[in-house]
């Protein structure tokens, strides 16, 4: 298998957690150099965006949520769905929300501040619908060494990268106090470089942050 990956994309590193937890036999490989990632690209991904898994099959998968699903079904052991219906279902709805709620409102919010946006509205209502989705992960955090108990799931998977993104966001978007009203999301970070899978991802999307800022300063 492969997977086209670049360090600091959240949605590749949700991916790289599962892959590293089940210890799958993945390549990692980066698509062409370029941000935006080239127009040629699509040749392998439609969308031309990343992640993208190839099975051993030759099957092109992509979009983040479908490529979890697949590798907990190819590799079931170690599971990162509890045995019961109801914590599945619970473990499902704070991904689905880390993924729709906070996370895809948190990179668009990114976009317009790095293009200096004078659309006001639109920054309102995305902060607004952010705030409701970290209403609703805050609910769900327990007082495990993980996000929902004592077992990884996708939802850490998915909160990992959710989690890393605030750090640089409330610097760009000048709100240093953002998740002062959230502290068990706050505090997942500690949780977090604390664990074996966890913290690699967020080191080397620490490191991939590094690298972006400086093609940045050097553009």
């Amino acid at each position: 298998m492969k997977l086209y990956s670049r360090p600091l994309s959240p949605y590749s590193s949700i991916i790289r957690s599962i892959a590293y937890y089940k210890q799958a036999p993945i390549k990692i490989v980066a698509p062409p150099p370029g941000f935006p990632i080239p127009e040629e690209f699509r040749a392998i991904s439609p969308f031309n965006r990343i992640p993208v898994l190839i099975t051993g099959s030759g099957l092109t998968i992509i979009e983040a949520s479908v490529i979890a699903e697949y590798l907990e079904e190819h590799f079931p052991e170690p599971s990162l769905l509890p045995e019961d219906s109801r914590d599945r279902a619970i473990v499902r709805m704070t991904a689905r929300t880390a993924e729709l709620e906070v996370l895809a409102p948190v990179m668009e919010l990114f976009e317009l501040f790095f293009m200096k946006s004078k659309d006001d509205a639109r920054i309102s209502k995305l902060f607004k619908q952010m705030e409701i989705g970290l209403t609703e992960i805050e609910k769900r955090i327990g007082n495990g060494p993980y996000a929902l108990g004592d077992q990884m799931t996708l939802a850490d998977a998915w909160l990992t990268p959710t989690r890393f993104a605030f750090n640089n966001f409330r610097v760009m978007s000048g709100r240093e106090d953002l998740l002062d009203p959230y502290p068990k999301f706050d505090a997942l970070q500690q949780l977090i470089i604390q664990d074996p899978v966890l913290s690699l991802v967020w080191y080397e999307m620490t490191d991939g942050l590094k690298v972006f800022q400086g093609e940045l300063e050097s553009a």
